[in-house]
């Protein structure tokens, strides 16, 4: 335990708000000191709101300066002057990694030519360091599970709303999903006949009562495989009977959700929050509410991990391109506004895409496991993650 954290019952530290929580949140909840000031600008107000929840369910007070402009360089100097005038005896950190450079500018000459000795630290994401700028130069590890994923969410204004456990026959159909995922990806026009046969037999979306010789070649191997996974049984020796909307979803593309999980689970990561179709409710603060359900996502290393799971036909027309854009679109646009800076997408798709949707996956920064790939995922999960 580092000095710092030691101390923590009489530290205070003074944050910069800004469009980016995670740098402010993870040294909050790295030394847990008793009170958080918040530095704020009518701009960043709906944050500083959204950042002081998270905060304080971890027992850490939190009370809110308001400076009109973030730049003007000599209010911020006023503002901190007096901050540091009235810190009474308890240790004021500054934390100075947000902010526009003004401020940040600003608030460093006033604590750093302070005659109250206070620290100035800087959290380096990149690197998982805290670095401490003054009095002295530091640097200590951030520990790899400080941020977990409903809080990650939270700071960004998309608290979830429902869902976020995983379906309660997982464990029985585990060890059936990598079979599964071999079948599909190997046999395209099987997972189109399953899916084309469900929606004939399923008008009211409560069950399916399909017929056997609708799923053509392959399908006596996919029967039993969705048997011993027990989500449907034939009924007499020419239908195959799915009987809840929990297993028609899982036979709908379930299945690659559900293998997703499991293999990011498999990995044994340390400090990993791991959680999958989450509904998640953007807080209405200065947009219009929406909501968004995501497949699979988890935090490691502090950072929040997107994955998109997609059993449908990437090529198939809707009225923004393909089904394979739309994807790709909304996951970049959902990391974007959920992750922030520090958000990592991948999308997973059971099909190959295009030349042309993959190399739009790739500028998006997106990794892509897509088709004959996928029962690689492990793999590609441990480049993606940076794991020997």
């Amino acid at each position: 335990m580092s000095p710092a954290q030691q101390n923590s019952d009489r530290q205070t530290h003074a944050c910069l708000i800004s469009g980016q929580p995670i740098p402010n949140l993870l040294p909050l909840l790295h030394e847990r000191p008793q009170k958080a000031i918040f530095i704020v600008t009518p701009q960043m107000r709906d944050q500083a709101v959204r950042l002081e929840k998270v905060v304080r369910k971890y027992d850490i007070q939190v009370s809110i300066v308001n400076i009109e402009t973030a730049y003007d360089y000599y209010t911020m100097v006023s503002a901190c002057e007096k901050l540091l005038h009235n810190a009474a005896g308890n240790e004021l950190v500054l934390n100075v990694t947000g902010g526009t450079k003004i401020v940040a500018l600003a608030a460093f000459q006033a604590f750093f030519f302070s005659d109250t000795v206070s620290r100035i630290i800087y959290c380096d994401t990149e690197h998982d360091r805290l670095l401490e700028l003054a009095p002295d130069t530091n640097e200590s590890q951030l520990a790899n599970d400080l941020v977990k994923v409903y809080d990650y969410l939270a700071c960004y204004g998309l608290p979830r709303s429902s869902g976020g456990c995983p379906p309660a026959g997982i464990a029985k159909r585990r060890s059936h999903l990598p079979a599964l995922v071999d079948l599909f990806t190997h046999n395209e026009k099987l997972l189109s006949k399953l899916n084309s046969a469900i929606e004939s037999a399923n008008p009211n979306r409560q069950y399916a009562n399909i017929p056997l010789n609708a799923l053509g070649e392959n399908g006596e191997k996919l029967v039993l495989l969705l048997e011993k996974s027990a989500v449907g049984q034939r009924t007499a020796d020419t239908n195959f009977n799915i009987s809840s909307q929990e297993f028609l979803f899982f036979c709908k593309g379930g299945w690659l959700e559900e293998y997703v999980y499991s293999k990011v689970r498999s990995l044994s990561l340390q400090g990993l929050d791991l959680t999958m179709n989450v509904k998640v409710k953007w807080d209405g603060v200065g947009k219009k509410q929406t909501e968004n359900e995501f497949d699979v996502l988890f935090t490691y290393r502090n950072r929040l991990h997107f994955i998109s799971c997609k059993a449908s036909n990437p090529d198939r027309v809707t009225s923004s391109g393909t089904r394979a854009t739309e994807a790709l679109n909304e996951l970049d646009s959902l990391a974007d506004r959920a992750g922030g800076l520090f958000g990592k997408a991948m999308l997973v798709s059971s099909r190959r895409l295009s030349d042309f949707d993959r190399s739009r996956a790739e500028k998006m920064n997106i990794h892509l496991v897509d088709g004959l790939e996928v029962p690689r995922l492990q793999h590609h999960l441990k480049t993606w993650l940076h794991i020997p």
